[in-house]
């Protein structure tokens, strides 16, 4: 099984000019170099710039930690060590991560949600989601992909990376059939919502 982290960063104003090209390279980098990296992607938030998350998923745990070891990774951490203000890193379980062959244009649109789900039902709705993101990842030429996992210590609370074409893909996504039919079926699964604007601030390719 892949091996998921998911961070939640928060940098400093003053420094956000500085960190977004460092992050780039790492980025850059860490694909380039380390064939242990299946995805890794960031994002910060539209109205809160600031506020970046982070997906890296992995072969497995010798990947991150060949990773971590990186002379990339450890040079990025060093030179922007004092441009964080909080830091939250999670690892993750995979409920699925969807995602076509090709890569995602540069300028590729992204969204993040964050969601609730009644643990009672949780098995209920990962299956249902798993249907859904698999429908759009074969039939939707504008979804990319849609990475879903769960926090390893609070299974009810996923996570959603989604990467689509552009904005219009991702309307449309929206008012797809098979998405239509998700969001019946699970309207009385899901505790808490947040849908998150975003800006990439990782190349998507």
């Amino acid at each position: 099984m892949p091996y998921v982290r998911w961070s939640e960063l928060e940098i400093d104003t003053a420094w956000l000019d500085s960190f977004k090209p460092l992050a780039e390279k790492n980025v850059r980098e860490t694909r380039r170099t380390e064939s242990g990296v299946l995805a890794f992607y960031s994002a910060s938030e539209k109205d809160h710039p600031n506020r970046i998350r982070v997906l890296e998923i992995y072969a497995d745990t010798n990947a991150y930690q060949a990773h971590l070891q990186s002379p990339h990774f450890q040079k990025f951490r060093s030179d922007t060590g004092q441009m964080v203000t909080n830091r939250k890193l999670f690892e993750a379980v995979p409920v699925i991560l969807g995602a076509k062959p090709l890569s995602p244009p540069p300028d590729a649109f992204v969204r993040i949600a964050e969601l609730e789900i009644d643990p009672a039902q949780l098995d209920a709705y990962e299956y249902i989601v798993r249907e859904e993101i698999d429908a759009s990842i074969r039939v939707e030429p504008g979804v990319f992909a849609i990475y879903a996992f769960a926090l390893k210590d609070r299974p009810s609370h996923l996570r959603f990376y989604e990467i689509y074409a552009d904005e219009r893909a991702y309307l449309l996504h929206r008012e797809a059939p098979h998405f239509r039919k998700y969001l019946d079926a699970t309207q009385g699964m899901i505790v808490a919502r947040r849908l998150i604007e975003t800006e990439p601030t990782s190349p998507s390719y």
